[in-house]
């Protein structure tokens, strides 16, 4: 496997790129994160650790997982890196990561999902898995987190602004609310959506710009 040199993820933590290189997306949601150093995050197709790096500083207990062994590979050479001592890594199927934590358990979960569901899918299985949704759809990660959220956890995730009234329906019809959405830009205009969605919540959401 072919890594890039560790490069400065923030003032505090160093990282190693794995196949799937991150981009700013993972950096705008891990700053849109709002969570209490108690609180026991999940970051669910986590890669080689851009997300639960980035809030590492942060939190107490946070848990990886991906199905990818090359991914957690590299994200375990980055915990050793940084000598973090709060990550627990998991290599396998995100359906299957509440037998092996627990049923609602979880204060916050976060996640940069694949979401390309049409176009030619890449030969390599990694960036394949890393972009399409044809492993982990949204309603999948819905009901995941239904699983391993205590009620009133949160997940946050990011998803095509095209798509955010799919990623509201498909939530709210699993009894989460959506709490928070922040709109994202680039040269083209908005992109991109962070949610901000609570299990079993009530009603009221804020707009960020």
């Amino acid at each position: 496997m072919d890594f890039i040199p560790a490069l400065n993820l923030n003032k505090q933590i160093n990282m190693i790129q794995g196949q799937y290189h991150f981009t700013s997306d993972s950096i705008n949601l891990a700053n849109f994160v709002s969570a209490k150093t108690t609180d026991f995050l999940i970051d669910l197709g986590c890669g080689s650790g851009v997300l639960c790096l980035s809030l590492s500083q942060k939190l107490q207990r946070i848990v990886a997982c991906d199905i990818n062994e090359d991914e957690t590979k590299v994200l375990m050479k980055n915990i050793k890196l940084n000598d973090l001592k709060n990550i627990e890594v998991f290599t396998c199927d995100a359906n299957d990561l509440h037998k092996k934590i627990g049923a609602n358990t979880a204060d916050v979960i976060v996640c940069n999902p694949p979401y390309f569901s049409t176009g030619k899918i890449n030969k390599n299985e990694t960036r394949a898995m890393a972009r399409h949704d044809n492993r982990l759809t949204l309603p999948n990660l819905a009901d995941i987190s239904t699983k391993l959220l205590k009620f009133g956890g949160i997940i946050y995730f990011c998803y095509p602004v095209n798509r955010t009234a799919e990623a509201i329906t498909i939530f709210e019809n699993r009894n989460f609310r959506v709490k928070e959405l922040k709109f994202i830009s680039n040269e083209k205009g908005i992109y991109l959506t962070l949610f901000k969605c609570k299990k079993g919540g009530g009603h009221g959401l804020k707009i960020k710009t």
